[in-house]
Formats: C-alpha cells, structure tokens, sequence
C-alpha cells in the first residue's frame, strides 16, 4: 500500500467491508504510520449516531433490542430470560436471520483477534518480523480501543442490516470438497473465516445458526457437550441416523395383531405396540368390539409372568401401574361379549410388545427437556437415540417447517421412519 489512507477505506474498514486481503494491508499500515492511526480513532466516533438511532427505533418496537441481541449472542442471557428469547426467535422471521448473522460477525472479529501480537513499549518501536509470519501480526495500537472499535462496528453493521435489505450478498454455491461426503444440498460460504472450508450445512434451530463445513467442523453449538456434538456431527453429514438397539425384538406386523370374532367384526389392540415409551405408566389403548360389555387388560414381562391385570373397563383404554424402566412387555386384552370371550392379539398372531425406556435414557431426556428445550435437532436425535421414535419424527418435523429447503432433514426423517421396519 502507498501514501495515506482514504476517506473511504478508513469507512469501510469501521463498516467491515474490506476484503481479508486488503485489511491484512491497511493493519500493517496502520501500524507504520501515525497519521493514519489519528484519522481512524478520530473517526470511530462518528459511528455513534448510528447506535443512537437503532437504539431509539429498536426501544419502540416487538423485536429484541440490539443489547438484547448482543447478550444472547454472547451467552450472557440464561434461565427464563433465554427460554422467553429463543421462544421469540423460533416465530420471528426478523429477528432469527439477525442472531445468526451477529454471530457470524461476532465470530469473525474473535478470528482477528486472535491473530498473534508482540507488544512493544512505544507505538514507533520498529516490529520485528519472522520471515514466514511478516502479515500474522495484529496492530499493537488497536489493543487500547479494540473494545470501542468492536461495539460500534457491529452497531454500524446492525442499522445497516435493517434499513438496506436490497443491499444483501449474493450467496455463492462451491462444491464440497470432500469425496467421500454423501451429497448434501450446499448454502453459500460463510463470508468470513478464512479456514473454514465450504459450509455443508446450514440450519436455524431454535433461533441459533447451526453450519458445518467441508472439514466437518460443526459451529454454533458450542455450549452441547462433546458427545452432543460428535452426534450432531455424523448425523448431519451422514445424513442418517443409526437404529437404536433398544427396538430389537419389537417390530409391528400390521394387521396379524388383530383379533376379531366370527363375524368379522374387528377388535384389536391399537397403543403401545411395537415401541418404547418414555413414560414407566403405560396408556393402553384398543378398538372396541361392537356388543362388547367389559373388557380386561392383562401385562406381561419377558418370561409372560403376569405383572399388572386391569379391571373390567367398559372403555377402550386403561393406564396402568408403574413399571419397571428397561424391561421388555407384552399385553392383551378380553372382551366379553354375550358370554363368550374374544382377546387381541389372537394367537397366533404375534404378541404386542412394548419396551419401557430405562432409567439413564430417561433421566438424559429430562436433563435435555430442561437445558434444551429449544433444539429440536438434538432433542430429536436424542430420542432417536433412544428409539423414542415418534418423539424424534416430531421433533424434526418441528426443525424442517423452520428449514424447508433443508433435504438433510429430510432424509434424517426418512432414517427414522425406516427404523419401524
């Protein structure tokens, strides 16, 4: 770079529209020449009428403040306050696309600052260089404002991004680069992050941006535990998820679990069969047998030991007592009918089985109801996991009505409803 800086690159360096080449130039310049360094701290103050006037506008609308924006973005917002935000963020088609693209920014100056710093005693102390590493230095003078310089930039940023909504980047498709990744429909690049590689995936859960790039790098979850996050990661690039174990032995066979009596008329057990259920107290339900006058629910456990017998119900469903977490039932129920006895399922069609979910899925579940609530990519997966399937669909429906052009979710729901096979 020759001579001074202009009037308009000292703009577009507080309005974060250089280039990543041309801002390497202009911060080693600064560092050389003092001049320029006035006339840049100098002019950081004209950005504060910008931050006047979207605080004054943001303070009288239905839309989440800037500082409101900013706290959540930064984690700082917890408890009820956060769950009352994410509930606004999931329905707010506004102010969804602004915390995921502050956050961006957000994540694009901590990669600047990052860069390595040799501080000096005195601004004009010549630096020292290493031969491979001359452009990796962060301005030393930036260090006293960095803090300043930040804030008004991303206010800047904020007004900007609510008043020029035709000024907004065209989004640029690249291949992956990876070979062996499954195809997976492809969003622009993050516009920032010179590492980061290709982003795969893009998806907004529960008011947060969530991406993966071509390296697999999951970003924006970065509060889940490590194994939270490794399931996310395969699930999204694999585009599939795994059968739980848990399901083995309770395939459904549609209509051989029905019974019915001579003159066909049907009578059959509907719920639960041929699942895991969350709850230890089971919801029985059957279809009723026309001229029916009572009908008695009976439980079983694995070795059909009798462990829970209804009373004579004149309605179609029963809840029964607890029972025990991770074991394995089947159930039956007797109509009375005119004297003679009808039961579903009848032999030999096959027994309906059900599973209660155990102990530790459960209290892992509650834990990510509580600390969750709002991802309904994890809360899926998790219950996928658990084979709590009709759970999972749910859940993932939930993202892909947030997310429809997003064919991963798509096929993530597809894996899931293939389980019931």
């Amino acid at each position: 770079m020759t001579g001074h800086l202009s009037p308009i690159q000292v703009e577009d360096y507080h309005r974060n529209r250089l280039s990543s080449e041309v801002l390497l130039e202009v911060d080693d310049h600064l560092a050389d020449c003092g001049d320029c360094r006035q006339l840049m701290e100098s002019s950081t103050l004209h950005t504060l009428p910008l931050y006047d006037d979207f605080a004054t506008e943001a303070a009288v609308g239905s839309h989440l403040t800037f500082e409101q924006s900013a706290a959540f973005v930064d984690g700082l917002v917890t408890g009820e306050e956060r769950r009352t935000l994410e509930d606004h963020l999931a329905a707010c088609a506004q102010c969804a696309p602004l915390i995921s693209d502050l956050r961006i920014f957000r994540n694009q100056v901590a990669s600047e600052l990052d860069r390595e710093v040799r501080p000096s005693d005195s601004l004009t102390e010549p630096r020292l260089h290493s031969n491979n590493a001359s452009r990796s230095k962060f301005p030393v003078w930036l260090y006293a404002s960095v803090a300043a310089v930040v804030f008004l930039g991303i206010a800047a940023w904020v007004v900007w991004r609510f008043t020029s909504t035709s000024a907004r980047r065209e989004a640029v498709v690249v291949s992956p680069t990876v070979a062996t990744t499954p195809s997976i429909d492809l969003v622009s690049p993050t516009p920032f992050g010179r590492d980061a590689g290709t982003v795969l995936v893009r998806l907004n859960d529960g008011g947060s941006s969530l991406t993966i790039n071509s390296q697999g790098e999951l970003v924006g979850v970065e509060a889940w535990p490590q194994e939270y996050q490794r399931m996310a990661r395969e699930a999204l690039m694999n585009q599939r998820v795994e059968k739980s174990s848990q399901l083995a032995g309770l395939n459904r066979r549609g209509s051989s679990l029905m019974g019915g009596d001579d003159k066909g008329q049907t009578f059959g057990v509907i719920e639960p069969v041929g699942k895991i259920i969350f709850s230890d107290r089971p919801v029985f339900r059957w279809s009723t047998l026309t001229g029916a006058t009572g009908y008695i629910v009976e439980v079983y456990d694995g070795n059909f030991n009798s462990v829970a017998t209804s009373p004579v119900i004149t309605g179609n469903s029963w809840t029964a007592p607890s029972l025990k977490r991770g074991q394995l039932y089947s159930w039956q129920v007797k109509a009375a009918k005119e004297g003679q006895e009808f039961l579903a399922p009848r032999p030999p069609a096959a027994q309906a089985r059900f599973r209660v979910l155990d102990q530790a899925s459960s209290a892992e579940i509650s834990r990510a109801r509580r600390d969750y609530s709002s991802s309904h990519l994890l809360l899926g997966l998790l219950y996928a996991k658990a084979g709590l399937l009709d759970e999972a669909e749910r859940e993932l429906s939930a993202l892909q009505a947030v997310n429809p052009d997003a064919s991963v979710l798509r096929r993530l729901s597809e894996s899931v409803r293939a389980s019931r096979n």
